[in-house]
């Protein structure tokens, strides 16, 4: 979530569909992230990136503002001009991690679904991608992890049970059927 608060305008690459992590906002202050591998360009699929296109129509119009980012020795800080992604939509208040739950579990609510915390869309994802046969190191590259290690560590066990037919999508990926 702190990556989420964090995204601005100026992270967003159209033309590779999709945006660069660059910065988290952690206790109201904007750091970059600790480790290097968390720096990083997230592709998008189809649906997040067509979400995105509707919340850059919105932000037409708005100006940027300037903020410091602490960088990773913790003292130095660069100042940067952006403009935030997500703001309440009635206080025009910038997001943080609590409002953010806060919203995440009032949608839940609205939508009638077992409350759990905002990031669990993160493993809900990866999770949902395993099982479609996505590449596991794609996977672990759009979450920020240097290898697949923590991504077998957590996803491994869900796997075995969730995975659809294996076959029909071989022969799809083999050029033998192309529905």
């Amino acid at each position: 979530m702190s990556e989420l608060v964090a995204l601005a305008l100026e992270d967003v690459d159209k033309e590779r569909g999709g945006i660069h992590v660059r910065r988290a906002k952690v206790s109201g202050e904007f750091k970059v992230p600790k480790e290097r591998s968390r720096i990083r360009f997230v592709e998008l699929i189809s649906p997040a990136y067509d979400l995105l296109l509707q919340i850059l129509a919105e932000l037409e119009g708005s100006s940027s503002e300037e903020i410091e980012v602490t960088q990773r020795d913790a003292t130095t800080k660069k100042t940067e001009k952006i403009t935030l992604l997500f703001r309440n939509s009635v206080s025009q208040r910038p997001w943080n991690g609590r409002s953010l739950s806060e919203w995440f579990t009032g949608h839940l609510r609205l939508s009638n679904v077992r409350h759990r915390g905002a990031n669990q869309c993160r493993h809900t994802f990866a999770s949902q991608a395993l099982s479609s046969y996505v590449p596991i190191e794609w996977v672990a590259r759009q979450l920020g992890h240097t290898d697949t290690t923590m991504v077998k560590k957590h996803y491994g066990r869900w796997l075995p049970d969730d995975t659809k037919s294996m076959a029909a999508t071989i022969s799809q990926m083999m050029g033998f059927k192309t529905e």
